[in-house]
C-alpha cells in the first residue's frame, strides 16, 4: 500500500474544497491523475519512437492499446 501525505497547506485546502473529506474521492481522483499522466507518458515515447522512424502498423496499435488498457 502507499501512502501520500501533503506537505502543502494550500494544495490541502483546494482539495477539501474539491472533495472535502471523502477519501474514496480523493483516492479516485488521484488513480485518474496517475492514470492520465501515464497515458501522456505513452503518447510522448510513441511521438518519440514515430519521429525516430519506428512505425507500427494501426492494426497492432490498436491491438496495443486494447490489451494495455481495457
Amino acid at each position: 500500500m502507499l501512502s501520500i501525505q501533503i506537505d502543502n497547506p494550500e494544495l490541502e485546502k483546494s482539495i477539501k474544497q474539491v472533495f472535502g473529506s471523502n477519501e474514496a474521492l480523493i483516492c479516485s481522483a488521484f488513480v485518474e491523475f496517475v492514470q492520465l499522466q501515464k497515458v501522456k507518458q505513452d503518447v510522448g515515447i510513441s511521438i518519440t519512437q514515430l519521429d525516430a522512424g519506428h512505425a507500427k502498423s494501426l492494426n497492432n496499435v490498436m491491438k496495443d492499446i486494447r490489451a494495455k488498457y481495457e
